[in-house]
């Protein structure tokens, strides 16, 4: 285990400092692996609840630099769409609960924070970097795809987001 987080810390760190993969978008589109995850009150979260919904699903560390620039687009991000349908999950790497629940007050995290201690979850969704975001469909598919983070990909995920939200329901 700490070795898995020890390698999660390196590929973090080193995604700090290369330029945002802007929505690899998978072609055809690609289930989004359910999870079944504790949020900082103790509550088993799974995507799956989240069938029929919108999700932006955000994997984040306290430590990394560009999630101090996204965490607060997608709190208003999820201030301003959640009428219209979406729901943003933010997911901690490897950090310790207490740390997490104070970070996240400090920001004012308006969404549920799940707490990813080993990693795993990120290594199933094979994110690369820091801040890794996933936009995923009422299906269940993932529809974007986001490693990094600068202003550029802030617009290009708010954008994808908007199209997603404004696309009529498919039976």
């Amino acid at each position: 285990m700490k070795m898995r987080l020890a390698l999660i810390l390196a590929v973090g760190l080193a995604g700090c400092g290369v330029v945002p993969l802007r929505n690899d978008v998978p072609s055809p589109p690609v289930p989004a692996p359910d999870f079944a995850m504790k949020d900082l009150t103790g509550a088993t979260i799974r995507l799956s609840d989240y069938r029929g919904k919108k999700v932006l699903l955000d994997f984040w560390a306290t430590w990394c630099e560009p999630c101090k620039e996204s965490i607060p687009r997608y709190i208003k991000m999820q201030d301003r769409l959640r009428a219209k349908g979406l729901v943003v999950l933010g997911v901690d790497e490897g950090e310790s609960a207490g740390l997490v629940a104070a970070y996240a007050r400090q920001l004012g995290v308006n969404y549920p924070v799940l707490l990813d201690a080993d990693a795993s979850l990120f290594g199933t969704y094979r994110g690369t970097a820091l801040p890794a975001v996933f936009l995923i469909d009422p299906q269940g598919n993932i529809r974007g795809h986001w490693n990094g983070f600068d202003a550029a990909t802030g617009l290009d995920v708010e954008g994808a987001t908007e199209r997603l939200l404004g696309e009529k329901p498919r039976f």
